[in-house]
């Protein structure tokens, strides 16, 4: 017998032995008061143990769910790749092989919605599965480098003897001052080289301004150098493009710190 009705019964046991030994003093309104009491008192369910919530349920439930992989809207390979190292907080570099217009440098990479942007490994992954010329590598040294096996990238191999800069304006600036050492300047005659873009160098960025000194570098590590020069959060990544206007006989280059 469980306890509680245990007490139960005894008690309304004594309680009747009470009042018959005891009835010239007690009424019996006052046994039936006394037996509505201990009823109702015995007649409430005691607390189910069962319907307390188990150890860690509660942990459980309050514990985040996992966040959805980020995508976006259609775009193409060299703006993913910048997002994708922007969501990752990596530095690197872009290097795409593109097609010559009217306007400037377009990219034939086109990425159709939904466009992964995390985790990187699977991000970059997508977009290499689907053009299977682009790949990607990462090092201490450079961060992540996207590349396509179509571009040449002659430019980026140029060894420049010494750059040195002091800039505190936005990274045309800093683009600008590069294409204009001896050795770029002279690749760029020497190969025909157009620049479509026009660069801006107006406006002060950083306080106190970057100082960028480098001996027998090459230019695709002077890039690297510029964009982490920009310390910023998700820090700068920079962007090149090449292609060949056959019509023209010249070659078209453009590069930009994103």
């Amino acid at each position: 017998m469980a306890p509680r009705l245990f007490f139960c019964v005894v008690s309304y046991n004594l309680m009747v032995k009470n009042f018959i030994f005891n009835k010239s003093y007690v009424s019996g309104a006052g046994l039936v008061l006394a037996l509505t009491l201990l009823f109702s008192g015995c007649s409430k369910p005691a607390p189910d143990a069962a319907q307390q919530p188990a150890p860690g349920a509660a942990a459980k439930s309050a514990a985040p769910s996992p966040s959805p992989a980020i995508e976006v809207a259609e775009t193409d390979a060299a703006a993913a790749a910048v997002h994708i190292l922007n969501a990752a907080h990596r530095n690197g570099g872009v290097i795409l092989r593109g097609e010559c217009g009217p306007t400037g440098i377009s990219d034939p990479y086109p990425l159709h919605p939904p466009v992964k942007l995390e985790p990187m490994n699977d991000a970059f992954q997508e977009i290499s599965g689907k053009y299977q010329n682009i790949y990607w590598r990462e090092s201490q040294e450079s961060g992540v480098r996207v590349v396509d096996s179509g571009a040449k990238a002659a430019l980026l191999k140029v060894r420049v003897h010494e750059f040195r800069i002091v800039e505190d304006r936005e990274p045309d600036a800093a683009l600008v001052a590069l294409w204009r050492a001896p050795e770029v300047a002279a690749f760029l005659r020497r190969s025909h080289v157009h620049m479509p873009r026009k660069m801006s160098t107006t406006r002060k960025v950083i306080s106190p301004p970057m100082i960028i000194e480098m001996k027998n570098a090459l230019v695709a590590d002077i890039l690297d150098h510029i964009a982490a020069g920009y310390h910023g959060d998700p820090p700068k990544v920079w962007v090149y493009w090449e292609c060949a206007d056959t019509a023209k006989k010249e070659m078209m280059i453009d590069a930009q710190v994103k």
